[in-house]
């Protein structure tokens, strides 16, 4: 009787990750002198969103990130605004004064620079707090998937 509990469980939460909405943010390369422009595409889930939040979380010692709207968001009339909450971590909203649903595809550009010449390291991004909204204020269950950058020489 547990088995057959724990299976139908198992089959539930898959089923829940199947119909969630997916932020995945890319992994780059840069050099001390150079930025990378790391890809946040957005795969929809069951539901229709609307607006999207989400947090980047990352070593603010040796990197800057700043955030510009993708062409997703563009077709969706949005607005992708960004704010330092704290140091390491940017919140980005991807709002728009409008209806019009948010299509699969690139949301947003994340360019990230490097602060120091620290050379051949592994600087992971977190995507934190992923959320959105739909066109009635229903929210829309959402993955993330991180992200992060190799500091070359």
């Amino acid at each position: 009787m547990i088995r057959k509990s724990a299976i139908v469980l198992s089959l539930a939460v898959l089923t829940l990750a199947a119909n969630a909405a997916e932020l995945s943010l890319e992994q780059g390369t840069l050099s001390a002198d150079k930025t990378a422009s790391l890809k946040v595409t957005f795969t929809a889930g069951k539901d229709a969103a609307t607006g999207l939040q989400f947090d980047l979380e990352f070593e603010p010692a040796a990197l800057d990130i700043t955030v510009e709207g993708g062409p997703a968001s563009q077709q969706a009339s949005k607005n992708v605004r960004s704010a330092q909450i704290r140091p390491g971590k940017v919140r980005v909203l991807i709002i728009g004064f409008n209806r019009n649903t948010i299509p699969d595809g690139v949301i947003a550009v994340v360019h990230v620079s490097c602060k120091g010449a620290e050379g051949a390291k592994t600087f992971p991004i977190h995507v934190t707090a992923a959320d959105g909204t739909t066109a009635d204020a229903e929210r829309v269950s959402m993955t993330a998937k991180d992200g992060g950058v190799r500091v070359e020489k």
